[in-house]
C-alpha cells in the first residue's frame, strides 16, 4: 500500500513539472518573441505614426524653468517621415518654417529636431533673455524622449533629453497658428509702459483677499509677486486670450493656471468659482508704503541717475525713458546732452538746502556744468513732496522741465530702496510719480 501512495506521490510530481514547464514555455516565447532591435523599430514606427496621425499638426507649450522663465507656444505638423513645419510665439515672426527632424534611440526612444528652426531659438547659449543667463540661453532643448501616449487626452508625451520635464504635443485645431499671431498683443496688455509700473497679484478665497506686490519681467515672461507673508513666483506664456502661469497657484485645493484678460476692467482673471480666484492688474500705488522716503532725507544724503549706466536698468521706466530723450532733443541743438539727475538732501546738515541737480555734459569736449534746483521737502503719506524753492539759472528751465515737472509734481513721489545692483555695488533706490506712476527714475545711493 505505501509502495502505491510513493508511485501517485511521484506521478503527480511529474505532471505539476510538466506544467510548469509548458507555462514557463509559453511566457518565454511571449516576452521574446521580438528581438531588442525589433522592440525599438516597432516604438520608432509607432513615435512617427503618431507624430503624423494629425491631420492638424500639434501644439505644445513649453516652458524650459518655471522657476526663472516663462513659456512659448510651438507648433507642429509632421508632414512626412522626415520634414516638420512650425511656428512659435517666440518672436514677431510666426511665419511657417520647414525643417528636418528624426526619431532615433538615445537613453529611450527620442524625437530629436535636427536642422534650425524656431525650437532651437531655447537652446541657443548664445541667444540669452538677459546678461544673467549669458552662455545659456533660454535653457531650452530641441530632442524629446517619447513615454507614451495619455490614453484620455490623447496627448503625446515626452520627456525633455537634459532636464527630463514633461512635456506634452497636443492635438492642435485648425486656427492654432491664427491663435499664436494673435497672441502676441497679450504680452503688451501685461507690460504697457503708458501704465502703472505698478501691479498687484490679488488671491481671493473664501471672499478674503491676499494683496501681493507684483513685478513683470518681460524678457524672461517671469513674474514675481511679495506679500507680507509669502512671495510667489511664476513663468508666464500667451494665448490669444490670456496667459497660462506655471507653476499654477493653489487656491483652496484649486489650480489657478489660465488667466482671462477681461478689456474692461484691465485684468487677467482666474476665476476658480465659489468666490475664489486670481487677479493680475495695474495699480496705482504700491500695494506696502514704506518709509523708505524719509531715509533718503537724511544729512549728506544723496542720490544719482547716471544716464550711461542707468537709462537701460530695468527699473527705470519706458515713460521715464521718453521724458529722457525729450530733454536730449531740446539739448542737442546746444551742443549738450544730459548725463546726470541727482538729489541732494540736507547737505552739511544744512536742512535748507535741498537741491535736484541736472548735470548736462558739452557732447564735443566732454565738459560739463550743472542746473540745480533748489527744493523743499516733506514727507506725507508715505510720499516724498519736493516743493520749488528757486533756481540756479532759471533762464534754462526749459530744457529740464519735462523731467523736473514730474519730480517736482505735488502728488509726490513714492521711495523704494530696491533689493537688486546695478553694474555697481551701490544701492539702489527708485522715485516714482504718484501722479503718473508709470514715471520711475532709478538713482544710485552716495553716502
Amino acid at each position: 500500500m505505501k509502495e502505491i501512495i510513493n508511485k501517485y506521490k511521484i506521478l503527480g510530481f511529474i505532471l505539476l513539472s510538466v506544467l510548469f514547464v509548458g507555462c514557463s514555455s509559453d511566457d518565454t516565447s511571449s516576452v521574446f518573441e521580438e528581438t531588442p532591435t525589433e522592440r525599438i523599430n516597432s516604438r520608432i514606427n509607432e513615435l512617427r505614426t503618431l507624430l503624423k496621425s494629425s491631420d492638424t499638426g500639434w501644439k505644445a507649450v513649453y516652458f524650459t524653468d518655471n522657476t526663472q522663465l516663462g513659456g512659448f507656444t510651438f507648433f507642429f505638423n509632421f508632414i512626412d517621415d522626415n520634414n516638420v513645419v512650425m511656428s512659435s510665439d517666440f518672436d514677431d515672426d510666426t511665419s511657417l518654417l520647414t525643417s528636418k527632424y528624426d526619431i532615433v534611440l538615445g537613453s529611450a526612444v527620442k524625437l530629436s529636431f535636427t536642422t534650425k528652426n524656431d525650437i532651437h531659438k531655447l537652446s541657443d547659449s548664445a541667444n540669452a533673455p538677459d546678461a544673467n543667463l549669458t552662455g545659456r540661453g533660454y535653457l531650452g532643448d530641441f530632442e524629446f524622449l517619447y513615454y507614451g501616449v495619455d490614453e484620455t487626452t490623447g496627448d503625446i508625451i515626452f520627456r525633455t533629453n537634459r532636464t527630463q520635464q514633461e512635456l506634452r504635443f497636443v492635438k492642435a485645431t485648425t486656427d492654432a497658428v491664427t491663435s499664436i499671431s494673435e497672441s502676441l498683443v497679450i504680452p503688451e496688455l501685461l507690460n504697457d509702459p503708458t501704465k502703472s509700473v505698478y501691479q498687484n497679484l490679488a488671491i481671493t478665497s473664501g471672499g478674503v483677499t491676499e494683496t501681493l506686490g507684483g513685478t513683470y519681467n518681460p524678457a524672461r515672461r517671469f513674474f514675481s509677486a511679495t506679500g507680507i507673508n509669502r512671495s510667489i513666483d511664476f513663468g508666464i506664456a500667451f494665448t490669444s486670450t490670456g496667459i497660462i502661469v506655471s507653476p499654477a497657484i493653489e487656491v483652496n485645493g484649486k489650480q489657478a493656471k489660465e488667466f482671462v484678460y477681461n478689456a474692461t476692467t484691465d485684468e487677467f482673471v482666474a476665476d476658480l468659482g465659489d468666490s475664489d480666484s486670481v487677479v493680475i492688474s495695474y495699480a496705482d500705488a504700491p500695494p506696502f508704503l514704506t518709509n523708505d522716503n524719509l531715509v533718503v532725507v537724511q544729512a549728506d544724503n544723496a542720490y544719482g541717475y547716471i544716464d550711461d549706466f542707468l537709462f537701460e536698468a530695468p527699473s527705470t521706466s519706458t515713460n521715464y525713458r521718453l521724458l529722457r530723450d525729450e530733454v536730449n532733443n531740446g539739448l542737442s541743438a546746444a551742443g549738450f546732452r544730459l548725463q546726470r539727475v541727482s538729489f541732494f538732501f540736507s547737505i552739511g546738515g544744512d536742512d535748507t538746502f535741498n537741491v535736484i541737480q541736472y548735470r548736462l555734459e558739452n557732447i564735443a569736449d566732454g565738459s560739463t556744468f550743472n542746473i540745480n534746483h533748489f527744493v523743499t521737502f516733506e514727507n506725507v503719506d508715505g510720499k516724498l513732496i519736493l516743493t520749488d524753492d528757486g533756481w540756479s539759472d532759471p533762464g534754462l528751465i526749459p530744457f529740464v522741465a519735462a523731467i523736473d515737472n514730474a519730480l517736482t509734481n505735488p502728488s509726490g513721489l513714492y521711495v523704494m530702496q530696491e533689493d537688486f545692483r546695478v553694474r555697481f555695488t551701490n544701492t539702489i533706490f527708485t522715485f516714482t510719480s504718484a501722479e503718473d506712476p508709470s514715471i520711475r527714475i532709478t538713482t544710485y545711493a552716495f553716502q
